[in-house]
């Protein structure tokens, strides 16, 4: 099955599941192994209100199965408030919103590793002077 704009994608295996709207460079990607493709209607259901309430840590408690050392995820035990779809709306940019963030972060973390490394090279091989 190929991912669409406005779908999520769950994780099902090991613990802290990370449930992601598609979008972007992901529309059309084919999906792995050990992940739940949901397509809600968005008449209905905000995806990132989805996602946003499929990454908090209580309701992925409830739905979790504890096998030896893997945490499994049933996402048809999954529970969402139920609330009108205008507020959806309005958690799902706040859930968006928190995503972007992340990823800055991300991208911060590499980029702050980037420079660091260059910098251990750029003083071992007299590129950059200590002082």
């Amino acid at each position: 099955m190929l991912t669409a704009p406005g779908d999520v994608v769950v994780p099902v295996l090991g613990g802290g599941s990370v449930a992601r709207v598609v979008d972007g460079a992901d529309v059309g990607a084919a999906l792995g192994r050990n992940l739940v493709l949901l397509r809600p209607d968005p008449a209905a259901l905000d995806p990132w209100f989805l996602a946003g309430f499929l990454r908090g840590t209580a309701g992925n408690r409830r739905a979790s199965s504890y096998a030896s050392t893997a945490t499994r995820l049933d996402v048809r035990r999954l529970q969402l408030p139920r609330l009108p779809l205008e507020q959806q709306r309005t958690y799902g940019e706040r859930f968006r919103a928190l995503a972007e963030f992340e990823e800055a972060l991300r991208l911060a973390g590499r980029l702050g590793e980037q420079l660091v490394r260059g910098m251990y090279d750029g003083l071992t091989d007299g590129t950059v002077e200590p002082g």
